[in-house]
């Protein structure tokens, strides 16, 4: 009767989870610049709301923030030397994913221009890790990869906890035995959820598309130059 029992509960837990939508706001904040300074735009964190439901999640950017120009002071000598630079900041931001149809999609607005991109999820190959840690109330453990997607080559810390059992996470990350609440990207970004919560609204979650032609990532670069 137990073999029976318990192999039942597990079907009805994992049916009720994804009948449900989870929903939360997560953080990213930009800990270095590269070769430079941070100005104080360039600190102020990026927020972004989060929806889960029905095998696809959702990520939008919350606090718009124009490109501007932004003036930073370089010590030299004793003296304070002022310097000028822009910062450049989307004005929007989506990262779609389709788990049934391995879908990755990255959408933004910066400067008036959109970008639409669509590639295959991405799989990583991650490390697990015995150490854990408690973030914000969750009790996560420690996974490890590399990150080489959109050119990038990237030292990633990912932890996860397996109190939601959801295999998703911030931006184009997925594929731990659980979900990730804080993701470091090298040195240089930290992305944190702030809020989760479940929902029984079972949210429906449209393909998300802008004005710019749908494309793949080596299409996009081949565009910009």
């Amino acid at each position: 009767m137990k073999a029976i029992l318990i192999p039942l509960f597990y079907i009805l837990f994992s049916s009720t989870i994804y009948a449900q939508s989870l929903k939360g706001i997560y953080t990213k904040q930009t800990l270095k610049a590269n070769g430079g300074t941070l100005s104080e735009k360039a600190k102020k964190p990026t927020v972004f709301s989060y929806t889960y439901s029905k095998k696809k999640s959702i990520q939008k950017l919350i606090n718009i923030q124009k490109t501007s120009v932004d003036t930073t002071y370089i010590e030299k000598n004793g003296d304070k030397i002022p310097t000028v630079s822009t910062v450049h900041l989307s004005s929007s931001i989506i990262n779609y994913k389709d788990f049934d149809a391995q879908i990755y999609k990255h959408l933004q607005t910066s400067d008036g221009m959109d970008s639409n991109v669509k590639i295959k999820l991405p799989i990583h190959n991650w490390k697990l890790s015995p150490e854990t840690k408690v973030i914000n109330g969750f009790t996560c453990k420690k996974a490890t990869t590399k990150n080489t997607e959109f050119n990038a080559n990237q030292n990633i810390t990912a932890w996860y906890t397996e109190e939601i059992p959801i295999n998703d996470g911030p931006m184009f990350y997925s594929g731990l035995p659980g979900f990730i609440i804080q993701l470091e990207l090298d040195d240089k970004s930290i992305l944190i959820f702030q809020k989760l919560a479940f929902s029984e609204e079972n949210t429906e979650i449209e393909l998300p598309n802008n004005s710019a032609k749908e494309m793949s990532f080596e299409e996009y670069l081949a565009q910009r130059k």
